[in-house]
């Protein structure tokens, strides 16, 4: 079925539906969108690369937290 056909069904169901579906419906749709939009500009990948390369930099110097440190600090939160 193609996309226009789909969508056509989908209207035809969606204009019969009651309160409670129409409800989950939304709910369905509102949950894609969580998973998939992210708040910011996507990043360019010379700008990942970069981010990358200078993580690794800080992470060789020992600008790091390990991960005893990181549980303690959070303890006092």
């Amino acid at each position: 079925m193609g996309t226009a056909k789909l969508r056509e069904e989908l209207h035809k169901y969606i204009d019969q539906a009651d309160d409670r579906i129409l409800r989950l419906v939304r709910g369905m749709f509102q949950a894609d969108l969580d998973d998939y939009t992210l708040p910011g500009e996507p990043m360019s990948e010379p700008t990942l690369r970069q981010r990358v390369k200078a993580a690794k930099s800080r992470i060789n110097s020992g600008q790091f937290t390990s991960q005893e440190d990181l549980e303690q600090e959070m303890k006092e939160w």
